[in-house]
């Protein structure tokens, strides 16, 4: 049975962001996104507010135009005790990049810097 090209599901891996350096507070703000495609996709997600601490890996699901996974943001509390807070993030992907909402923030559009060579 021949392939169409309608059949063939586009690769998505690639670096995607929307960082931003603000001078006057000496602050990095936004979000940095490397998404890895195939049979069990993942992301290395990191969002910035201040400084930039380093990306963590979380599963993610792709379904056609569209992504989705759990963003766990760590913290520590005044006594010491870590903890998580689970963030859904779900985006679609465009041609510039990925449109992408973190928990109930407005979509905001991280752009593709680099595709992965697979």
């Amino acid at each position: 049975m021949p392939v169409s090209a309608w059949s063939v599901k586009p690769d998505r891996s690639g670096f995607y962001d929307n960082l931003r350096y603000i001078a006057e507070a000496d602050d990095y703000v936004g979000a940095r996104l490397d998404v890895r495609d195939g049979a069990n996709p993942t992301v290395e997600f990191e969002l910035c507010e201040g400084w930039c601490n380093g990306a963590e890996a979380f599963p993610a699901t792709i379904e056609g135009d569209r992504i989705r996974f759990t963003y766990l943001f760590r913290k520590i509390s005044a006594d010491g005790v870590p903890s998580a807070d689970p963030i859904p993030v779900s985006g679609r992907f465009v041609r510039r990049g990925v449109m992408l909402k973190i928990g109930d923030a407005r979509p905001e559009l991280l752009r593709v810097r680099r595709a992965r060579a697979n």
